[in-house]
């Protein structure tokens, strides 16, 4: 990743050219936070969703979207918690962005895995005629 710095010199932001490298940020856990959630993100990459697919490939993305989100939410919160620490007039906590944060991903999370588990059941009806236990016990025709 490059810093955006070095490229375009268009982010007014303190570096180490301005003499602050003796000073403490207290943001570096942030930093590896950051870090730590690229790499997981990274590592966990979402399977391919074939062309005749399963009823278990569209369980399988929910649970991947509701992953994704856990993260996003609990890195996007640590970001707003630590500006929170350095607002001097308090407004980032009066705004009271973490709850609004839970509160809109926690709806977009279960607005996603509700619909990927209705895509999921419909393929399952469609394709086992209803048959509840699946594809092992499906209904013979006469």
């Amino acid at each position: 990743m490059v810093d955006r710095r070095e490229t375009d010199g268009l982010v007014d932001t303190p570096g180490s050219a301005a003499g602050n490298d003796n000073r403490r940020h207290p943001g570096s856990d942030i930093t590896k936070a950051h870090a730590d959630f690229v790499m997981a993100l990274a590592a966990r990459k979402p399977a391919v969703i074939a062309l005749e697919p399963e009823p278990e490939d569209f369980t399988a993305r929910a649970i991947c979207c509701e992953a994704l989100i856990d993260r996003v939410k609990v890195h996007l919160t640590a970001l707003i918690e630590d500006a929170a620490q350095n607002d001097p007039g308090g407004c980032i906590r009066d705004a009271e962005l973490t709850v609004s944060i839970d509160a809109h991903l926690g709806d977009l999370k279960s607005d996603i895995t509700g619909t990927l588990e209705q895509v999921a059941e419909r393929i399952r009806d469609d394709r086992y005629d209803g048959c509840p236990r699946g594809p092992f016990y499906r209904r013979r025709r006469p």
